[in-house]
C-alpha cells in the first residue's frame, strides 16, 4: 500500500526469478527432504492394522431433537489508511431441529430457503472482539480491552449472565455438588502474571476475583487463559480460533444446564451436534478436564448423545483412504498405534492416549449405508491409549443417526450441519465488505 504520493509512479519490488536454484542445489535441504514421509494411500495401510467394527442399530432411536452448534468470524480493518487496525465480527448458531424434519429432508440434494421453516429455534449469537491497534473507551490498553469485550460477552449472551453461569457451573462442577471450596486454578493473573486459585465461594456476584498477589481484577472468563497470548502492540489474532471452539462449547454446557433445570428427560432424546472436533486448543485447553468429569456425570446420571465432526484436516484426508478398505456400516476405531503410524507423523507417546491435554473424546472413522465417509469425536468414558468401543459414550445411537441425516450438497455432508453453517457463516464477501463498512460508521473516531 503506498502512503504518499513519492512513491505511487514506483514499481513494487520484486522476488528474484532464479533464487529457488540456491534452495534446489544445497546438499542440506536434499537431505531434509529425504528424511520426510508423507501419509500413505489405502495400498499402503495394512490390513491387520485395520480392525474394523459393524454398526449395531439400535432397536428403539431414542433421539428426537437435534441440535446443531457451530461458530464462524470474520476479521477485517476498519480504515483504508490504518490496515493494523483491526476488528473481528462473530456469529454463532444454535438450531433446534426435529428429527422427523429432518428425515423428511434428507433425500434432498439442495436446501431451498423454504426448508428453513421446518426449524423450530435458530438462536444467533453475536460477539465483537478488536483484534489490533483499536481500544475500549476507558480501558488503560488493547489487552484489556479485549479482556473486557469477552467478560461482557458472556454476561450478556444470550441472556443475563447466561454463558457466564455455565462456565461457572462447569468448572465448579454445580451440577453435582453445591461445594464452596471447590477451586479452579488460574495459571496466569493477567495482572501480575502470578497463579491464582480461584474459590468457588471467592467469586464475586459479578463473576469477578480479586488477585491475592497484586489486588487487580480478574474476570472469571480469564480461565480461559486467553490474555496469555494477546500482546498490546501485535494484538489478538491468534486467540480468534481458540476463543471460536470455547463459545462453541460453552453454548453445548449451557443448553445442557437449561435442560437439567427444565427438563432432564429432554437429554435422553437429544443429539448435540458440534461442528469439529470434541476438544479445547491453545489456552482453552483445560478445560477438556470439567468437560470430561461433566459428560461422565450424565452419562452416570442421566444421557448425552454429543458429536463433533470434522470437514477437512489430516483425519479427513486419511478417512478418505482408509474407507476404501470399509464396507457400509463398519466403524474404524483410532488409537495411538494407528494414528501414529498413518495420520499424524512422528511415533507418538505409548503412556497416553492421543491428545489427552485437548480431547475429551475419541475419534473413529465412519463409512456409513451411503458409503459416505465421516471422522467424528465421541466423548469416552476413560481416555485410552487403544480405545474399545465401549469406552465411547453411545457410539451405535450417535452413528446411526449420523446416517439417517445425510446431505448431498457437500462431500460427505449433513443436513444439520450445512444449515448451521450457512446460517452462521461470513463469507469473504459481501459479509467482510459491509462489516467493514458498518464498523467504520460507528466506532469512535
Amino acid at each position: 500500500m503506498s502512503y504518499g504520493n513519492d512513491y505511487s509512479n514506483k514499481p513494487f519490488e520484486r522476488a528474484s526469478k532464479t533464487s529457488h536454484t540456491n534452495i534446489i542445489n544445497d546438499t542440506t535441504v536434499q537431505s531434509f527432504l529425504s528424511k520426510c514421509k508423507m501419509p500413505p494411500y489405502h495400498e499402503e495401510i495394512d490390513d491387520k492394522d485395520i480392525e474394523l467394527l459393524m454398526l449395531e442399530e439400535p432397536t428403539k432411536n431414542p433421539i428426537k431433537n437435534i441440535i446443531t452448534i457451530d461458530g464462524g468470524y470474520t476479521n477485517v480493518f476498519v480504515k483504508e489508511d490504518f490496515p493494523s487496525s483491526t476488528i473481528a465480527f462473530f456469529q454463532f448458531g444454535a438450531l433446534f431441529f426435529k428429527h422427523q424434519d429432518l428425515l423428511d429432508l434428507k433425500e434432498k440434494p439442495f436446501i431451498d430457503p423454504e426448508d428453513f421453516s421446518k426449524l423450530q429455534n435458530i438462536q444467533r449469537i453475536k460477539l465483537v472482539v478488536p483484534t489490533k491497534g483499536i481500544a475500549l473507551d476507558g480501558e488503560i490498553d488493547f489487552v484489556s480491552s479485549v479482556r473486557r469485550t469477552i467478560y461482557e460477552f458472556f454476561i450478556s449472551q444470550p441472556e443475563r449472565n447466561g454463558f457466564m453461569d455455565a462456565l461457572k457451573w462447569l468448572i465448579f462442577e454445580e451440577y453435582s455438588s453445591s461445594d464452596n471450596s471447590k477451586i479452579w486454578h488460574l495459571a496466569t493473573c493477567p495482572h501480575c502474571s502470578i497463579g491464582v486459585d480461584i474459590q468457588r465461594k471467592n467469586v464475586q456476584n459479578d463473576y469477578t476475583i480479586t488477585c491475592p498477589h497484586c489486588g487487580g481484577k480478574i474476570y472469571l472468563t480469564d480461565i480461559l487463559r486467553l490474555h496469555e497470548v494477546i500482546d498490546n502492540e501485535l494484538g489478538a489474532g491468534g486467540i480468534l480460533g481458540y476463543l471460536t471452539t470455547a463459545v462453541e462449547q460453552i453454548i453445548i454446557v449451557y443448553l445442557i444446564k437449561q435442560m437439567l433445570n427444565i427438563r432432564p428427560s429432554l437429554l435422553s432424546q437429544t443429539l448435540f451436534v458440534k461442528d469439529g472436533p470434541l476438544a479445547f486448543f491453545g489456552q482453552t485447553a483445560n478445560l477438556h478436564k470439567p468437560m470430561r468429569k461433566l459428560m461422565t456425570f450424565l452419562n452416570q446420571n442421566h444421557s448425552i448423545y454429543l458429536v463433533g465432526l470434522e470437514k477437512s484436516g489430516s483425519f479427513v484426508e486419511h478417512a478418505v483412504q482408509a474407507s476404501k478398505k470399509m464396507l457400509p456400516k463398519q466403524m474404524l476405531l483410532l488409537g495411538n498405534s494407528y494414528i501414529y503410524k498413518y495420520i499424524i507423523p512422528g511415533n507418538g507417546r505409548d503412556s497416553e492416549p492421543y491428545a489427552i491435554s485437548s480431547y475429551y473424546g475419541h475419534k473413529v472413522i465412519f463409512k456409513s449405508e451411503h458409503n459416505n465417509v465421516y471422522v467424528a469425536t465421541i466423548p469416552n468414558v476413560q481416555a485410552m491409549v487403544e480405545p474399545q468401543i465401549s469406552d465411547y459414550i453411545n457410539i451405535n445411537e450417535i452413528l446411526y443417526n449420523i446416517t439417517a441425516l445425510k446431505c448431498d450438497l457437500y462431500y460427505n455432508s449433513l443436513v444439520p450441519v450445512v444449515m448451521a453453517n450457512k446460517l452462521v457463516s461470513l463469507a469473504d464477501h459481501p459479509s467482510s465488505d459491509l462489516l467493514k463498512t458498518f464498523a467504520q460508521e460507528k466506532i469512535i473516531q
